[in-house]
């Protein structure tokens, strides 16, 4: 039976899920519309960065489920719910850039959150999984900053 704590953690991660979605699809949008001077390199890393994300989607919605929750990873849900900003009109590199880093900013709050109750519940599972996904956005941001820089 799952306890009160344990769904907090779930209901956690379903944000993390919702919020790394919308932060999967703005990376997409933003593979496919730069433009400039800077395009081989973002291109290139955009791609890098939602294959990232891709992968980070499915393992929280498997976290989900081994926890005994269910992801809501609907479209209707993501919409209602998301914190990550969802683009529609095109950005400039640099804005591009800087919506990773805001993105980033609420990915990792998000995460932090995910983790306190994770040790509330003395979930390691959960611990380990997700302590090095807020190193890897850190380090993300500290990158797409100095090339704002």
């Amino acid at each position: 039976m799952e306890t009160l704590i344990e769904t907090k953690v779930v209901e956690k991660l379903n944000q993390l899920l919702t919020n790394y979605q919308v932060h999967y699809q703005n990376l997409r949008l933003f593979h496919w519309n730069v433009k400039g001077p800077f395009f081989f390199i973002l291109h290139d890393k955009f791609e890098e960065l939602y294959t990232d994300a891709a992968a980070k989607v499915d393992e929280v919605a498997e976290r989900v489920l081994a926890l005994g929750g269910s992801p809501r990873g609907s479209l209707k849900n993501i919409l209602e719910n998301a914190d990550v900003n969802a683009y529609e009109d095109t950005l400039d590199a640099n804005g591009m850039v800087d919506a990773i880093v805001k993105a980033n900013d609420i990915l990792i709050k998000n995460l932090g959150e995910v983790l306190a109750e994770a040790e509330k519940a003395e979930d390691e599972g959960t611990i380990d999984i997700f302590t090095s996904y807020i190193q890897e956005l850190q380090k993300q941001n500290w990158m797409m900053k100095s090339f704002l820089n």
